[in-house]
C-alpha cells in the first residue's frame, strides 16, 4: 500500500451520499476495505466516516470508482458526492465566523491556495487567475503519484461548486477548460458565481448564512430532475441497443444454416426460422403445432414414446441456461429421414430455444469410419508380417498377432520400447533408425533379430516410415525362407552345372579315348613295325585331342550351353572357353610337351 492519504472529509461524504440515496447499496461501497486500512471489518465504517481525520488515497479511489460504476452508474457521480458533502458540512462557530470575515467567493476564492496548500495531500497547487466580482479562472496541479483518475477532478469541481452556499448563494457554476487526467499539464476550470451586494456582505458579516440549505433542496430538486434525463437518457439507449441486438439476432436466425425453433412454456412452437423448414420441409402451420409435429416427424409410435420421455427427462433435469443434447432420426415432408442433433437451452419462464443441425452425412462418415476402421485392423492383425506403431519416444502403441506370436516371450507390452527387442549390441543401430525415419525418411533394410525362445536369430526385411509426427509404421517381414530357397535354388544350380560339365566331359573325352582304345588293340595286333609306327601316330593324335579338351576345360569362362540329346544339355566349350592369346598355340601340350609325347611314341 502506498503512503498517500486524503482527508476522511471525503470518504464521509461518499458515505453519506450513498445512505441517503442507496442505504442497501453501503455494505457493496465498503467491503474489503479493512484489507487496505489494516483494521478489522466493522471498524471501517467509523474511521472512514469521521470528519477530521486520514484515510489511504486508494481507498478513496477504489470507493469512488464503485460509486460510479457499481452502484449509481454515474460518470458525475463524483461530482455530486462532493457538492452535497460541501453543502451539508458543519463548519463549526470559528470557521464559520472565518467565512463571515471573508465576505464574497472571491475572497475565499484568494486564500484557497493558502489552504489547498497546507491542507491538501492531493492538489500541488492551485492558481487562481483573470478574478473579478463573477468569476475567475483557476489552474490546478496534481501530485505526480500515486496515480489517480478523473474522480479526483470532478470531486474538486463539485466542492467549488458548492464553496457560494456558504454566504447564503446560489452554487458557483464550473466550466473545466483543461483535465490533467486527459494528458494536460494541469487542470483548468473557468468558475462564475452570482455577486454579493454590500447589504448582503453586512449581513453576513453580522448574522451568517442560514438559508444554505435551503438553496441546496433546490439544487438537489435540479439534481433529481438532472438524473431523471439521465435515466431517460439511459432508457433510450438501452431501447436503441436492445432494438439493435434485436435486428442482430434476427439477422442471425434468418440467415443461419442451423434450424433455430422457440418453444414457449406449454411446449408451443413460437418461431421457426427458414433452415427449419429446409432441414425437414414442413412449414407455416405445420410446423407450429407441436403434436403434430411430433406425429409427422416420428411417425413410428414406440419411437414417439421413447422421444418423448427423453425430452420430459431432460427438461426436468436441466434448469435456465443448461444445454440439454439428443440426436434423434427425423422423417421429413419428403418422406426422407435425417439423423438431426437437437441442442436444447432453457430460458426464462420456462421456454425454450431449440437449435438443430443435421448430423446425418457426419454419422453416416462416422459410421463407415468406424467399418474402415474394423477392415484395416483385420487386415493389419491377419498380416504375415509383424507390425509394430510406435510413438515419439518407440514405445510400442500397438502390435499385431504376428509381431506377438514371432516374439513370443520377448514381445514389450504396450508402453514398453521396441528397442528392448534388439539385442544389446543393435541399440544403437535402432536408435539411428529411429531418428532417421522422425527426419522424414524411409528405411528398408534386412536384419537379424532374435525371435521366439530356442529358434535363435531369424532374418528379417525392415521397413519403417513416418506416418505423422511423433508416429512411427515398422514392418518385419521373415525371409528365412527366401535364405533358405536362395540357397537350394544356388546349390541346384551348381549340381547342374556339375552334371553339366560331366556330360560335356563324357561327350568330348569319349570318341579320343575310344579311338585310343582301338589303336591299343591294334597294337597289340601287329608285328610290322610300319604298322606299329602308323598306330603310335594315331594314339599321338588322340593324345593331342585329349590335351586341347583338357586345355579347353581349364579356360571356362561363362556358362554356355548346347543341346545334347533332346532335353539334355552339356556345356559348348567352344563358347564357354576363353580363346588363347595371340601367337600361342591352340593347346598347352603343343611345343615342348608333344615333343616329349612325340620321343615317348617313338622309342615305343
Amino acid at each position: 500500500m502506498n503512503h498517500r492519504m486524503t482527508s476522511t472529509f471525503n470518504t464521509a461524504a461518499m458515505i453519506s451520499y450513498v445512505r441517503r440515496r442507496r442505504p442497501g447499496a453501503l455494505p457493496s461501497l465498503l467491503a474489503g476495505l479493512h484489507e487496505p486500512l489494516g483494521v478489522e471489518p466493522e471498524q471501517v465504517e467509523g474511521i472512514l466516516n469521521h470528519s477530521s481525520g486520514l484515510a489511504p488515497l486508494e481507498v478513496f479511489t477504489e470507493m469512488a470508482r464503485r460509486v460510479r460504476e457499481d452502484i449509481f452508474h454515474d460518470p458525475q457521480a463524483a461530482y455530486r458526492v462532493a457538492f452535497e458533502g460541501m453543502a451539508f458540512h458543519a463548519w463549526g462557530p470559528l470557521k464559520s465566523l472565518f467565512l463571515r470575515f471573508l465576505g464574497t467567493p472571491a475572497n475565499l476564492v484568494r486564500v484557497a491556495p493558502w489552504f489547498i496548500g497546507r491542507f491538501s495531500r492531493s492538489v500541488e497547487k492551485i492558481i487562481p487567475s483573470d478574478m473579478g466580482p463573477r468569476g475567475c479562472t483557476l489552474r490546478v496541479r496534481w501530485r505526480q503519484d500515486p496515480p489517480r483518475s478523473h474522480d479526483h477532478c470532478l470531486f474538486l469541481m463539485g466542492a467549488l461548486a458548492a464553496l457560494p452556499l456558504c454566504f447564503g448563494r446560489h452554487p458557483a457554476r464550473i466550466k473545466q477548460e483543461g483535465c490533467f487526467f486527459e494528458g494536460r499539464d494541469e487542470c483548468i476550470y473557468k468558475m462564475s458565481w452570482d455577486p454579493l451586494s454590500m447589504g448582503q456582505r453586512l449581513h453576513t458579516l453580522l448574522w451568517g448564512a442560514n438559508g444554505h440549505r435551503a438553496r441546496f433542496l433546490v439544487d438537489s430538486l435540479n439534481e433529481h430532475v438532472r438524473q431523471v434525463e439521465l435515466l431517460n437518457l439511459q432508457s433510450e439507449e438501452m431501447a436503441r441497443a436492445l432494438a439493435q441486438e434485436q435486428k442482430r439476432f434476427q439477422i442471425l436466425a434468418e440467415h443461419s444454416p442451423l434450424g433455430l425453433a422457440f418453444l414457449d412454456a406449454r411446449g408451443r412452437f413460437v418461431y421457426t426460422n427458414p433452415a427449419f423448414g429446409r432441414m425437414f420441409g414442413y412449414h407455416g402451420g405445420r410446423a407450429l403445432d407441436s403434436r403434430a409435429w411430433l406425429r409427422r416427424a416420428y411417425p413410428d409410435e414406440s419411437y414417439r414414446r421413447q422421444v418423448v420421455a427423453a425430452w420430459k427427462a431432460d427438461l426436468a433435469a436441466c434448469g435456465e441456461g443448461q444445454v440439454r443434447e439428443r440426436t434423434f432420426r427425423v422423417s421429413c415432408a419428403d418422406g426422407s429421414a435425417k439423423d438431426v442433433l437437437f441442442r436444447a437451452v432453457g430460458l426464462a419462464g420456462g421456454e425454450q430455444l431449440v437449435v438443430m443441425e443435421d448430423v446425418t452425412r457426419r454419422l453416416a462418415a462416422e459410421r463407415e469410419f468406424k467399418r474402415s476402421e474394423a477392415r484395416l485392423r483385420k487386415v493389419v492383425e491377419g498380416s504375415p508380417d509383424a507390425i509394430f506403431l510406435l510413438d515419439q519416444q518407440g514405445k510400442v502403441l500397438m502390435a499385431n498377432r504376428m509381431a506377438a506370436r514371432l516374439f513370443a516371450g520377448g514381445l514389450p507390452p504396450q508402453g514398453k520400447g521396441w528397442l528392448e527387442l534388439l539385442p544389446p549390441r543393435r541399440l544403437s543401430w535402432g536408435r539411428d533408425l529411429l531418428a532417421w525415419v522422425e527426419r522424414g525418411k524411409v528405411a528398408r533394410e534386412e536384419v537379424e533379430l532374435p525371435v521366439a525362445e530356442g529358434a535363435g536369430l531369424g532374418i528379417f526385411e525392415l521397413m519403417a516410415i513416418s506416418l505423422e509426427p511423433g508416429r512411427t509404421f515398422l514392418s518385419l517381414r521373415d525371409i528365412g525362407h527366401r535364405r533358405r530357397l536362395d540357397q537350394q535354388r544356388q546349390e541346384a544350380a551348381r549340381l547342374a552345372g556339375v552334371v553339366e560339365l560331366a556330360g560335356t566331359a563324357a561327350h568330348e573325352l569319349n570318341q579320343p579315348l575310344t579311338s585310343l582304345l582301338a589303336s591299343s588293340e591294334m597294337m597289340l595286333l601287329y608285328s610290322d613295325p610300319a604298322d606299329l609306327k602308323r598306330q603310335a601316330r594315331r594314339m599321338r593324335d588322340d593324345a593331342l585331342k585329349l590335351a586341347k579338351l583338357v586345355e579347353r576345360f581349364g579356360r571356362i569362362v561363362r556358362y554356355e550351353t548346347k543341346e545334347y540329346l533332346p532335353g539334355k544339355h552339356i556345356i559348348d566349350l567352344e563358347r564357354a572357353a576363353m580363346s588363347p592369346p595371340e601367337g600361342e598355340p591352340g593347346g598347352r601340350l603343343s611345343g615342348k610337351s608333344a615333343k616329349s609325347l612325340d620321343g615317348r611314341t617313338g622309342n615305343g
